[in-house]
């Protein structure tokens, strides 16, 4: 459940800076999020960094909008690509 508290976070950033693009703060997020989503499930520290970098990677390709993303932060969340990501 802590990934839907992220996933909101990450929205609610979003409408409050009203920026479209992954710019250095929404990959921040995300990526934060991400690190802490996998220390709450016990991953190394270099397997969470390794996962993280590939799943943003795959995330921005995927929604190149940032706006976009938090609109589909469920789907994201689901994503059988991103999951990939080790």
């Amino acid at each position: 459940m802590k990934h839907r508290a992220i996933f909101f976070l990450l929205i609610a950033f979003c409408f409050a800076s009203c920026k479209n693009t992954w710019d250095s703060d929404a990959r921040d997020l995300f990526y934060q999020g991400c690190i802490e989503s996998a220390k709450d499930s016990h991953m190394d520290s270099l397997a969470a960094v390794s996962m993280c970098n590939c799943r943003l990677e795959k995330a921005m390709k995927k929604y190149p909008n940032f706006n976009d993303a938090m609109e589909h932060a469920d789907d994201l969340m689901k994503d059988k690509e991103l999951k990939e990501c080790k």
